[in-house]
């Protein structure tokens, strides 16, 4: 039994990426596109423009179409410029977390293999580092937050990359871009194992941005840009995820929304974005709604302009999302369910849908269906019986980066998409998710990828084997435990192995669950860490 949208079918755009978000930008060319929250930088989108196409044109004269670009940058204004100009050259975009320790880094630079990356001048070092334990050379194009910073010997000045002066824009060339070509490789670990480079197309992200677009019974999501009124943003879901990226970033300035950006999130700083910039509309993820909802330094009138929240990443609590709206009872609430492996969006909620425990239905173009569990031929569900959630549609990412095993596992008989997600589906046709199938935890809505801690763990000389979960969490959603083995006669103690960890991952991938010394970790015959037993033996 396939489950069809219920929304509006969506024209799928024979656009680039840059192409679709500059197509309507002479209705608010004079509009601020991008404003830094903590700083007031901001740019028009005139301006915003400019700068994308002298980004496009400089970087051209030294790459090659198809060579992939990084960008590294927090929420900044100048994240989307890199973006842009990076898409408009005909290059490919890679992200990466800013937070990232060298170790972290260098695993995406072997696997992306960058010419160039786009970094805060505080990050030099730490990308440079990365570059060296790769062992591969990369230029650097350094943004100041401090223009009285002299740049690092060798690294190319972005304020001067993106200059107009002297700039004559006929010089860019328009390559002839398939949209169905890699236009954004981002990062995930799918349903299993390590992260690997998630190939997405011009046509996969456009698509997702029509289908955020798209009207849903009786309303839009979004309100058009008109001289009298702009839809604001502030966004502090990182742009180097597939959420901000897609949802919050491309999304948004396609339709002419002012959106401010927020390096970090930051209380103080985002609540005053919430009253001076008058925002409309939020991108959340579950633990910020339930800041905005249960702490007392949220008063209604932050939220007073607000009209409409979609939350993505994570189910949100009932009782999450009711505190929220006694403080702005006008506040319509949408659901999102989706994955880098489509392109963000492929499931969405109906309007003001009382009942948060669903994700709704498919988004408009996209086909879903229930699985039966361990079922080699896919044998569809009857309504209410739990299988696993398959998806497909022109979302669905190309595959994984020089990974066929993966990306076959990933991709089944009829363009299928493996979502790893155990849902059912009840007599209306709304979708709800029971648990996860794939090993994923889902850390303040970030993807944590067991097998990366765990190879990190079985690396240290005083442990023989190890085995990582995700355990509840109030605050965090998940937080990662660790079941560690140690070799015969070790004296290794917990507060030793959050020294060794805490040296290599970001902040988000610490064993904040805590470290548990266990005899043998439970295996499959094939060797496979049997997470659930470990979660009934221990939680």
């Amino acid at each position: 039994f396939i489950l069809n949208s219920i929304y509006e079918p969506i024209s799928l755009p024979e656009l680039t990426i840059d192409q679709y978000v500059w197509q309507n930008i002479s209705a608010w060319q004079d509009k601020v596109a991008i404003v830094c929250g903590a700083t007031g930088r901001k740019y028009t989108y005139a301006k915003l423009r400019d700068h994308s196409a002298a980004t496009a044109i400089k970087l051209q004269t030294k790459l090659q179409t198809g060579d992939v670009a990084a960008v590294c940058l927090p929420n900044i204004p100048e994240f989307a410029i890199s973006v842009l100009g990076i898409l408009e050259a005909g290059l490919v975009v890679t992200t990466i977390n800013p937070i990232y320790t060298a170790e972290e880094i260098s695993r995406q630079l072997i696997s992306s293999k960058p010419k160039i990356v786009f970094a805060l001048a505080e990050t030099y070092k730490t990308i440079k580092a990365a570059a060296e334990i790769a062992k591969i050379s990369i230029e650097i194009v350094i943004v100041k937050n401090n223009n009285s910073e002299d740049d690092p010997s060798g690294t190319i000045n972005f304020s001067q990359l993106i200059s107009t002066l002297d700039v004559d824009f006929s010089s860019l060339k328009r390559n002839a871009i398939n949209i169905n070509e890699m236009s954004t490789l981002l990062f995930s670990s799918g349903t299993t194992g390590l992260p690997k480079g998630v190939m997405l197309s011009h046509l996969n992200i456009t698509t997702n941005c029509e289908m955020l677009n798209a009207k849903l019974p009786e309303r839009t999501l979004l309100q058009p840009t008109t001289n009298d009124f702009q839809e604001v943003l502030p966004s502090v879901l990182p742009f180097h995820h597939i959420y901000g990226y897609t949802v919050s970033l491309l999304a948004k300035l396609s339709l002419g929304c002012k959106v401010v950006t927020l390096p970090k999130f930051d209380p103080s700083t985002f609540l005053n974005s919430l009253i001076e910039h008058k925002a409309t509309i939020l991108n959340l993820v579950p633990p910020i709604v339930l800041f905005l909802g249960g702490s007392d330094k949220v008063s209604e009138d932050h939220l007073k302009y607000v009209r409409m929240v979609a939350s993505a990443g994570a189910p949100l609590g009932a009782s999450d999302a009711d505190r929220f709206k006694k403080k702005a009872p006008q506040v319509e609430f949408m659901q999102g369910y989706g994955m880098t492996e489509t392109s963000a969006l492929s499931f969405l909620s109906p309007n003001d849908c009382w009942d948060y425990a669903t994700i709704g239905y498919a988004a408009s173009n996209t086909q879903a269906k229930v699985v039966k569990l361990d079922d080699s031929d896919y044998v569809g569900c009857d309504k209410n019986e739990v299988g696993e959630l398959l998806v497909r549609g022109h979302n669905v990412m190309k595959g994984y980066l020089n990974n066929k095993e993966a990306t076959d596992a990933a991709i089944v008989k009829g363009n299928w998409l493996r979502t790893g997600d155990m849902v059912f589906y009840n007599e209306n046709g709304l979708c709800y998710i029971v648990d996860r199938l794939k090993e994923l935890i889902k850390v303040k809505g970030y993807q944590v990828a067991p097998a990366e801690l765990e190879e990190i763990l079985r690396s240290h000389p005083n442990i023989q084997d190890a085995a990582v979960i995700g355990i509840a969490h109030e605050l965090y959603g998940e937080i990662p435990k660790a079941f560690v083995v140690k070799r015969k006669g070790a004296t290794i103690q917990e507060n030793d192995i959050h020294a060794f960890t805490n040296k290599k991952i970001v902040d988000y991938k610490q064993l904040r669950g805590g470290v548990q010394f266990v005899d043998s970790v439970p295996k499959s015959s094939t060797g496979k860490i049997l997470r659930r037993e470990l979660k009934k033996l221990y939680c």
